[in-house]
């Protein structure tokens, strides 16, 4: 068993040698094997491990055993743990979500925040072979598509599975043969979850009636769906960097007209990798809500709400996906000194020079150039306040910034990441569109300001 783990982890490239690695410990028998299996390999790969237990608040009478059982074999294999309460199904009412879903989403969470907090490279999860024909009917019994059908994968970022290639029975007679106990979860028993019917009452008939290698049958198909996905996946990906761009405050934008040429498939594909893309790998759209989103691209409806606040609108030829915002910010802009904003990701740069023979006729978007001697140090870059206004260049009078943007037909889903460049005066640049008049240079300009900016390459892959 150890061997098979091993070999696992090696073929995958799961686990590097030197690394540390937190279990998920249940006190059942999958995670208790794995623990106990890669304590068995520790000094061999130099691994740091540690474990986790969260009590979900459903069993009390039940968790406090288990945390007690953990606690105690943990002490024994030296490994450090660490053990988190959480009311689970008072958080599911609040979500308004089920208690399985909950529950995963809240581990998943735990398993990532002291990951990072305490240095551990890789999250170690006890899945096997049964765990993954389970999820591959529970997804096709919901309703799915061909990603659905190909099950969990054997990592995900950070997140490995070692016993990936083991069965539950091979777990149990391991277990059984080195005389190692376990804590019995008398509720996987019952069939009131989803997955524990499936478990306890589907997969018993198909091995019954249907076939008694199924589990070898629905992993057959869901490896060769699999390969195909990684094709159709590659597919898709050149197809998102050819159609997509980042605006000016990162919002992630894809091309409206080739979205509508492609095919159904690639399509929905296109507009499911871009939602999992803006939102940071988070969103996974379900079939109805791809369908529903498809229908809108080509309807005339001008914006819709997606799950997780995500928002998308159509502007400029283009289907922009973003979350709302409330801009409030302000930085100190020194010449010499570069200024950074962290929402919209830009960097900005002043400096002051003598005024040149000549200056460049067509105006820069991304910078420009005005007289010193009409600008009042020190500089500021901020959001746009309610009630700012300038006098654009060419312009006698004020004009508020909110009409000028609507004047200029500008989509209201940017306005939000248009930043202003002040001095003690007010406005000298609406950045990226236009300059106050009053700063511009003319004959008597002996020094030149140029305020330039630039979008932060540290973040063109970040989600909104």
């Amino acid at each position: 068993m150890q061997a098979k783990v091993r070999k696992t982890i090696s073929e995958h490239k799961l686990i590097s040698r030197g690394q540390a690695v937190l279990v998920g410990l249940s006190g059942g028998p999958d995670s208790v094997a794995l623990l106990r299996i890669l304590c068995g390999l520790r000094k061999s790969l130099r691994l740091r491990l540690g474990a986790v237990y969260i009590n979900h608040g459903l069993r009390p009478k039940a968790a406090r055993k288990e945390e007690a059982f953990c606690e105690d074999l943990c002490r024994e294999l030296s490994v450090e743990l660490q053990i988190v309460r959480e009311k689970i199904k008072q958080l599911a009412e609040e979500r308004s979500q089920g208690i399985e879903e909950t529950g995963r989403e809240f581990r998943y969470g735990v398993f990532e925040a002291i990951a990072k907090k305490e240095g551990f490279d890789r999250i170690a999860i006890a899945h096997h072979i049964d765990d993954r024909v389970e999820t591959i009917l529970l997804s096709l019994f919901r309703g799915t598509g061909r990603t659905g059908l190909t099950g969990m994968p054997i990592w995900r970022d950070n997140i490995v599975r070692p016993m990936f290639d083991c069965t539950k029975d091979e777990i149990l007679q391991w277990l059984k043969s080195g005389g190692h106990e376990y804590c019995t979860d008398v509720s996987n028993r019952q069939s009131e979850y989803n997955r524990n019917f499936i478990r306890n009452k589907i997969l018993p008939q198909l091995r019954g009636k249907v076939n008694p290698r199924v589990d070898r049958a629905i992993l057959g198909m869901a490896e060769t769906l699999a390969e195909e996905e990684r094709y159709l996946s590659e597919v898709v990906a050149r197809t998102v960097q050819k159609d997509t761009s980042r605006s000016l405050g990162g919002k992630l934008e894809l091309e409206l007209k080739n979205l509508r040429s492609y095919d159904l498939w690639l399509r929905r594909r296109l507009l499911r990798q871009s939602v999992y893309v803006a939102s940071g790998e988070v969103i996974v759209l379900d079939r109805l809500t791809t369908e529903r989103l498809d229908n809108w691209t080509g309807g005339r409806g001008k914006s819709m709400t997606l799950p997780g606040r995500l928002q998308v609108t159509k502007a400029n030829g283009k289907i922009v996906f973003y979350r709302e915002r409330e801009p409030d910010y302000m930085e100190q802009l020194r010449p010499g000194k570069p200024c950074r904003l962290e929402w919209p990701p830009l960097e900005f740069k002043a400096r002051i020079k003598k005024k040149p023979s000549r200056l460049p006729k067509r105006k820069a978007p991304k910078s420009i150039k005005v007289d010193r001697d009409k600008i009042n140090l020190p500089l500021i870059v901020r959001s746009i306040r309610s009630g700012d206004r300038f006098t654009p260049l060419g312009m006698s009078g004020t004009k508020k910034v909110s009409d000028y943007l609507i004047d200029k037909k500008i989509p209201r889903v940017y306005r939000d990441e248009i930043p202003v460049v002040c001095d003690n005066k007010g406005i000298i640049w609406l950045v990226g569109l236009e300059i106050a008049d009053r700063a511009r240079i003319d004959k008597h300009t002996e020094e030149v300001l140029t305020v330039e900016y630039a979008r932060r390459r540290d973040t063109d892959s970040k989600a909104l």
